[in-house]
């Protein structure tokens, strides 16, 4: 008969029916148990001395939690959390919780969530978001006082610049207050909206973004008129689509090169509940860049969440833009080839706004 001694187990943690990863201060993973190999899709060897960003997609709202359990060392938990990555299967939501441990590494727990009522999942999600605009929104308030105190002191020639930082600071502001209250991109707040002046705002803050290494040209159509839109989300998702196409247009140090245009398009069906059926005239919105371009077979994936083409990619700017054009009853497509990728936006236009 055996004994105690020899039918304890090794290590208790390899019994844990939950994820167990031990992650150092720079990020790196540690150790992780079994069910860490089996939930990640990756075996300890593969998973050891890597950067957890290498692992999970580095925007998942995991890094937020362990940001914050880093100021705030304690026990940090989430439920509901969305884990995404190069080998992780689809979308996989767990409940996480983060402890910092004295040495100032971090403990996980990843557990997959059980099926939750709708009522649960809103609650969770909003709770994150109330953390997510309290984190963010004092940040930005010193952002828009250093940006006021600059104007009152700095030249004639910096004023435009300054006024990028304050209407940037700003539009997040109001996002993220949006977020907070858990508002969605899929519930547009719908107002006569000039998309032209939008994508003016977006071009120069790239343009300051990106400095010289990038050209952007326009070819608007002026005769088009106002729609009826959401500008917050509206211009995060130009931005969103923009700031792909110089990031794709600038790779491997070359100067590149973006073309935005609008046109009118007619004859279109435009199908979508709240805008009713059939065909309507709609405004196209084209963003072209000179890129690597991207692999036919990712075209059909390129807008589903948490796919991205980039090293350590986030996989949510894309998304954002599939979600907020579908909202405002639109439709996005892209074409791409090596040298060439154009993301085509066709918005709808009504008589009278």
């Amino acid at each position: 008969m055996p004994t105690m001694d020899q039918t304890r187990p090794a290590n208790l943690s390899e019994l844990a029916p939950v994820a167990l990863l031990h992650i150092d201060a720079r990020r790196r993973i540690c150790n992780v148990n079994a069910t860490t190999e089996s939930l990640l899709q990756l075996s300890r060897r593969a998973l050891v001395d890597r950067p957890l960003s290498e692992i999970i997609y580095h925007d998942s709202p995991l890094f937020e939690l362990i940001d914050r359990a880093a100021r705030e060392p304690g026990e940090i938990t989430a439920p509901s959390t969305p884990i995404s990555g190069p080998s992780v299967p689809g979308r996989t939501i767990c409940d996480v919780r983060v402890r910092t441990i004295e040495t100032g590494d971090f403990i996980l727990v990843l557990s997959e969530a059980p099926s939750r009522d709708s009522s649960d999942s809103v609650a969770g999600a909003a709770g994150f978001g109330r953390i997510l605009g309290h984190e963010v929104k004092n940040p930005l308030a010193g952002i828009i006082g250093a940006a006021q105190l600059l104007e009152r002191q700095g030249h004639a020639d910096q004023s435009e610049l300054l006024d990028i930082i304050k209407d940037e600071a700003r539009r997040i502001e109001r996002l993220v207050n949006r977020l907070s209250a858990f508002e969605l991109f899929s519930a547009p707040r719908m107002l006569p909206c000039n998309v032209h002046a939008l994508l003016d705002k977006v071009i120069a803050a790239e343009r300051a973004a990106m400095g010289p290494k990038i050209d952007f040209r326009r070819a608007f159509d002026p005769s088009l008129p106002d729609i009826h839109a959401d500008p917050d989300h509206l211009q995060q998702a130009f931005q969103n689509i923009i700031r792909n196409a110089a990031e794709a247009a600038s790779e491997d140090g070359k100067r590149g090169e973006v073309v935005v245009r609008t046109a009118y398009a007619a004859g279109l069906a435009m199908r979508q509940a709240r805008l009713g059926s059939g065909l309507r005239r709609a405004m196209l919105i084209s963003f072209e860049d000179n890129g690597h371009g991207i692999p036919r077979e990712r075209q059909a994936t390129i807008f589903d969440v948490f796919q991205s083409s980039k090293s350590g990619g986030r996989g949510l700017g894309l998304s954002v833009v599939s979600e907020v054009v579908t909202a405002h009853g639109g439709q996005i497509r892209v074409d791409s080839q090596p040298g060439s990728t154009r993301f085509t936006v066709l918005l709808p236009l009504v008589e009278s706004i």
